[in-house]
């Protein structure tokens, strides 16, 4: 099954920031999306540039682990979203096989993989537990 056609039944949307928001701005953005755990940095055009991850954000702003999305508020480090974010990233096209981004997740421990269109723009995303519970349960929608 091609990537476009999963995220047809499966919509997650992600969170967004233009490269020059601030971390409180950021943090902001993930806290209004209960679901999300990253943050996909775009540049002007809204191209996906870079990835900024719950705990990435977490050390930067409270310069110490967290466990509490609240915390994040607490203490806001100064300086722009792109300072922070990875630039490299895992992240799938809409004309892959879902069964090679499931081995993208399981290659590097990532539960949450961004789709991105021709334009680099933020399709969609694709969660392991989507993944893994698609394949547990009884349908006729195969992935592999």
């Amino acid at each position: 099954m091609k990537i476009a056609d999963w995220l047809e039944g499966h919509t997650v949307t992600g969170v967004t920031v233009e490269r020059n928001a601030s971390l409180e701005e950021a943090a902001r953005a993930l806290l209004g999306e209960p679901e999300c755990r990253d943050i996909y940095v775009t540049d002007a055009e809204g191209r996906v540039v870079g990835h900024l991850g719950f705990r990435q954000l977490a050390d930067v702003l409270l310069h110490r682990p967290t466990y509490s999305r609240r915390q994040l508020l607490e203490r806001v480090a100064p300086g722009p979203v792109h300072e922070f974010m990875d630039q490299r990233f895992v992240s799938a096209r809409l004309d892959e096989h879902v069964h090679d981004v499931l081995h993208k997740n399981m290659e590097r421990w990532v539960e949450d993989i961004p789709v991105l269109d021709g334009d680099s723009r933020l399709a969609g995303i694709i969660r392991l537990v989507d993944l893994v519970r698609a394949a547990i349960e009884p349908s006729d929608q195969s992935f592999g």
